[in-house]
């Protein structure tokens, strides 16, 4: 798979979008996801006007599981 697409908006502000792209095998892309911190320092990932607020501190276990979710997938 192609890396998906990322953009920077307003550096000062600590956002990235990151598109998800069309997939042969998964048909259309899903819907961008913006990924930013907030006042708190709190991660947002927002998608289609949901939000997902992660302390920067369970990052390595997400990244974690998320790698062991997906290991053997494409």
């Amino acid at each position: 798979m192609n890396k998906p697409t990322t953009s920077t908006t307003m550096t000062t502000a600590q956002q990235a979008v990151i598109w998800q792209p069309y997939l042969d095998d998964r048909g259309p892309g899903e819907p961008a996801l913006l990924v930013q911190v907030d006042a708190c320092g709190l991660l947002t990932i927002t998608q289609e006007g949901r939000d997902v607020l992660i302390q920067p501190e369970t990052l390595p276990e997400l990244f974690k599981q998320l790698r062991r979710l997906t290991k053997g997938k494409p």
